[in-house]
């Protein structure tokens, strides 16, 4: 099973996830309006408004967060698929345990902060 995490780390992991993931489906939801992203951006381009262009700019920070909150919740999905793996809480670049307390705070981390330091820079 895992080296590093005791049943109660993992279920307190679990529980994280899954309010994670409730908190941003519902933000998704109300930005949205309860309408798909296209759907949300058609109504957006059909009001044709006089302050259209003037309004762009928001509407990009709208929708960049929204693709953040959409990479986060697959991010965290994918974490509570794999909460039971194994490998589960080990980075996926030095392969050393990652602590509990980076995972309870930032439950679908694939990396340790040495590694996740790295991979930022990269990008």
């Amino acid at each position: 099973m895992h080296n590093h995490l005791s049943p109660e780390q993992l279920h307190t992991i679990g529980s994280a996830l899954q309010a994670r993931r409730l908190a941003l489906q519902s933000d998704l939801a109300q930005h949205n309006n309860g309408q798909s992203r296209v759907d949300h951006a058609q109504d957006a381009l059909a009001q044709g408004s006089d302050d259209f262009p003037q309004n762009a700019g928001e509407r990009e920070v709208d929708m960049a967060l929204t693709d953040m909150d959409v990479r986060e919740l697959a991010a965290i999905n994918r974490a509570e698929q794999h909460l039971q793996d194994t490998h589960f809480g080990t980075c996926v670049d030095c392969a050393q345990p990652i602590p509990f307390e980076r995972l309870r705070v930032e439950p679908q981390s694939l990396r340790c902060v040495a590694c996740a330091s790295i991979f930022e820079r990269k990008l």
